[in-house]
């Protein structure tokens, strides 16, 4: 079963960074890769975080399909992955599923990057001698399709969770699926936390210093990153993790700019696994959570892991404090 990422480009910068025969029918597009024995590629849009976000919806989506279609006919691919906010502006890859133009299947990738979000947000609790259950938690965007999951997960075993959205009426839909203590509010209240998950299709940093305590983690799922680099520069003192990555073996180095070599972003390995599988299904929309925890499954079958937290790419050493 072949497969192919749909991503974007997270600045105009990027598009320097990939080879001239990369680019064709207004796409990046990857040499086929053998992973396995799996083969596909790894593929992009040739618009901006920005862009994806403030461009008419229309215009975005018929981009996204095109490239489906463009794949599916010229490079028999079966099986495609939505990277980053090419599932926020498709619903979570339902409105892929509903064109008829497309005949493959969907997978947005986020279920196994749910999971991981999860695994790192557990692992870096118990890193730092802390207890889930004397923390406080922030999820930001966490009624979107990572951080639903990701609440309905973490919320139970922290001593209280705010759920942060930019919608009231969604928040208000997210609180029947819930368990434990939590509050919910549409402004950025994050200064109480002692973690923070940020999971939300901002186009650029969205947190700043004032919106995290002294000493605290951030687990940043989003791309673009929801922290700067900059302001983990300004404050060492916060321990900022990727949420999204897991450990690939490095003799299959994809040609992502910026992927640290050993790591991927888990929404591929994702589609990647499903692949292997030969699981010819859609995952789309709402995570089932009985889905993510077979896409771990699949993870500890394969390989691809999460052995090491990071901060953009590089150990957390520097920041375990005793």
């Amino acid at each position: 079963m072949k497969f192919a990422t749909i991503g974007h480009l997270l600045n105009k910068e990027n598009l320097k960074e990939f080879p001239k025969p990369w680019i064709q029918n207004n796409l990046v597009i990857s040499p086929e890769m053998n992973i396995n024995g799996t083969t596909g590629y790894i593929t992009g849009l040739l618009l901006t975080a920005e862009e994806m976000m403030t461009l008419p919806r229309e215009k975005v989506r018929q981009n996204i399909l095109d490239a489906a279609c463009f794949l599916q006919e010229k490079y028999d691919v079966e099986l495609i992955q939505l990277g980053a906010l090419t599932t926020s502006v498709t619903e979570g890859g339902k409105w892929v599923v509903e064109q008829k133009q497309y005949h493959g299947f969907t997978n947005h990738g986020d279920s196994y990057t749910a999971a991981i979000t999860c695994q790192a947000v557990l692992r870096a609790v118990n890193l730092f001698h802390k207890k889930p259950a004397e923390q406080n938690l922030a999820i930001v965007g966490a009624y979107g399709v990572i951080g639903e999951a990701a609440s309905k997960i973490l919320v139970p075993q922290f001593a209280r969770t705010m759920l942060i959205g930019r919608r009231a009426e969604k928040l208000s839909e997210l609180e029947h699926h819930l368990k434990g203590e939590y509050e919910t509010t549409i402004d950025l209240k994050t200064q109480k936390a002692d973690i923070i998950v940020t999971a939300t299709s901002h186009p650029t940093g969205l947190l700043a210093s004032e919106h995290v305590k002294k000493n605290a983690m951030v687990v940043d799922v989003s791309q673009p990153p929801n922290m700067s680099y900059d302001l983990c520069r300004k404050r060492p003192d916060i321990c900022r993790i990727d949420g999204g990555y897991v450990d690939f073996p490095k003799e299959h180095h994809l040609p992502i700019p910026g992927m640290p070599p050993g790591k991927l972003f888990a929404c591929i390995v994702e589609v990647i696994m499903q692949a292997m599988e030969n699981e010819r299904k859609n995952h789309v929309g709402s995570i089932d959570l009985n889905h993510l925890k077979k896409t771990e499954q699949w993870g500890e079958k394969y390989g691809f892991t999460l052995n090491e937290l990071t901060n953009f790419g590089k150990p957390l050493t520097q920041h375990i404090r005793s």
